[in-house]
């Protein structure tokens, strides 16, 4: 089971490496794929050291996609044709794609990837307003091939669902 995590300069890191060590420990193969070359720098300053760089690498390969969020993280992330291009063909390959936090809105939504699907993301009016009617306010939200989160403080229970869908088990 491949999955990728995008990286980006500004991207929180609760809401990246949870997903890492949950689902590596669920026995799943995960890239943290960058968009910023081999080090991306975090909301918080804290540095990551990716897998593998975007320009290497054939998203269509990967079983599920994560965006995290973070600002700006989830803008540059957002502004990245490769990636937008990625998340458009899982959508119709019926792929699992995870996004937490500010990426629901910024991300998914405003590129037309969220559909008539329930979502959730960061409690900010800008962001919620950016989701419209799929907004569902919930701490983490499943509707078929899209799981979203609210942010940080949901990252395990995000994670955790993940593995869920993949039909895979994390061991704690």
């Amino acid at each position: 089971m491949k999955v990728a995590v995008i990286l980006a300069n500004g991207c929180e890191e609760l809401e990246a490496l949870t997903p890492v060590d949950v689902l590596r420990r669920a026995g799943a193969d995960v890239d943290l794929v960058s968009i910023n070359g081999e080090f991306a720098k975090g909301s918080h300053d804290i540095v990551i050291k990716s897998d593998k760089l975007i320009e290497d690498v054939n998203l269509s390969e990967y079983a599920c996609l994560v965006i995290p969020g973070g600002m700006p993280g989830a803008t540059n992330i957002s502004q990245n044709q490769k990636v937008v291009e990625g998340l458009k063909n899982a959508l119709l390959e019926n792929k699992l794609i995870a996004s937490i936090c500010a990426s629901p809105a910024v991300v998914l939504a405003r590129h037309g990837l969220i559909g008539d699907k329930k979502a959730t993301c960061y409690n900010a009016d800008v962001f919620v307003k950016e989701l419209g009617k799929s907004y569902t306010g919930a701490s983490v939200q499943v509707d078929g091939n899209l799981i979203t989160a609210n942010g940080p403080k949901s990252a395990m229970e995000f994670s955790i669902a993940i593995c869920e869908k993949l039909s895979i088990v994390a061991k704690f």
